[in-house]
């Protein structure tokens, strides 16, 4: 242990600029070793195999920041996903291309969940992540431009159709409109093919002005709890989620994302919770980890960054559920190793019938 503690600072020193002396930029491989090597959820093995893999991907790569970090993230949620390595690697790859080519870290990582079970080509990384981020600045919800870029890929729409859809998007939001209804409205209609991409934008956005006074009061979280659960049937309730596809900002049973899971099962069982793990975090009553029970939400920093990336339900009998990228929901050990050193916390929503 001790050398392994003199090695990592070795590594992280030789990976710190240079002051006041040769201008010597960190060697982004050496940064990636260090974090790994400082990664106390990984066995010795597995830190051996992360880096002799990154090595070999990126060894004959020529870029012009240091991209150690963003490797490190997408292994690290790669891991937590269960995703192979191999894939891990090549995802990778092509995020730092992005970058290098423009893209904007934060939103190229995040694409890599959907990088893990479709292939992106560098140049769509890219594009993708602007658009995300147009959206972003503007207010758009994230799953809402999640659930756009998805369909962007699959139905493989041409650049200008996913600039004009964005800026759709951005104007809604600018507008206070709906824009998870003209997101749907627009996504419909490309689908459908009912116009010129400018044409649906304009309809998109009438329509939901048309609607704007008659909408629906915004969703609000359980500052009170109002309902009881029956405890085994909403045990029930959750395992029948088991098998539901993982979807990049999914928020069906045809398909979900980590948080539109659990934001699903609680709506399904009369609680109203935010659509994004960060904000889920934020409701309910902080519960310990040693005194958890069934329903409980797990919140996670899946990318080592010190933030929550990722949320699950407590199952009981240490068991969790959750919706990974490779498996879609599946039931997992909460004693995992590497699940233990990812979380950060445990919020608690739901409160049982008595009897």
């Amino acid at each position: 242990m001790k050398r392994l503690v003199i090695v990592t600072m070795i590594i992280v020193l030789q990976a710190l600029p240079v002051f006041g002396g040769t201008d010597r930029s960190p060697d982004p491989l050496d940064t990636f070793t260090a974090l790994v090597t400082g990664d106390g959820g990984l066995a010795t093995q597995e830190k051996e195999a992360w880096i002799t893999r990154a090595r070999r991907q990126f060894q004959d790569a020529d870029f012009t920041f240091n991209y150690g970090g963003v490797v490190y993230q997408i292994f690290s949620q790669a891991r937590f996903d269960e995703v192979d390595m191999e894939r891990a690697a090549a995802v990778a790859f092509n995020a730092s291309v992005a970058i290098e080519r423009g893209g904007l870290e934060r939103e190229v990582v995040d694409l890599a969940l959907l990088a893990f079970s479709v292939d992106l080509t560098p140049d769509e990384i890219a594009r993708f992540a602007a658009s995300i981020h147009r959206c972003d600045g503007a207010g758009v919800p994230r799953p809402v431009s999640r659930e756009t870029i998805r369909n962007a890929r699959t139905e493989h729409w041409s650049p200008g159709t996913l600039t004009a859809v964005t800026q759709g998007l951005v104007q809604a939001a600018a507008e206070g409109l709906d824009t998870e209804k003209v997101a749907l409205y627009m996504l419909i209609s490309v689908a459908q093919q009912l116009g010129a991409i400018d044409e649906i934008v304009r309809d998109a956005l009438a329509d939901a002005r048309k609607r704007q006074g008659k909408k629906a009061p915004a969703e609000r979280g359980p500052a009170v709890p109002k309902v009881a659960l029956d405890y085994t049937r909403f045990r029930e309730s959750i395992e029948s989620f088991l098998g539901t596809p993982y979807v990049w900002g999914g928020n069906t049973r045809r398909g979900v994302d980590c948080s539109g899971f659990t934001r699903l099962v609680m709506k399904e069982n009369g609680y109203t919770i935010p659509r994004v793990s960060r904000d889920q975090a934020r409701v309910g009553q902080p519960v310990h980890r040693g005194a958890l029970q069934l329903g409980d939400l797990l919140f996670f920093d899946t990318r080592g960054l010190g933030r929550v990336t990722h949320v699950g339900i407590y199952l009981g009998g240490n068991l969790l559920v959750h919706a990974s990228s490779s498996k879609g929901v599946t039931l997992v050990l909460f004693s995992n190793r590497y699940f233990q050193s990812r979380y950060l916390s445990a919020q608690r929503i739901v409160r049982y019938m008595t009897r």
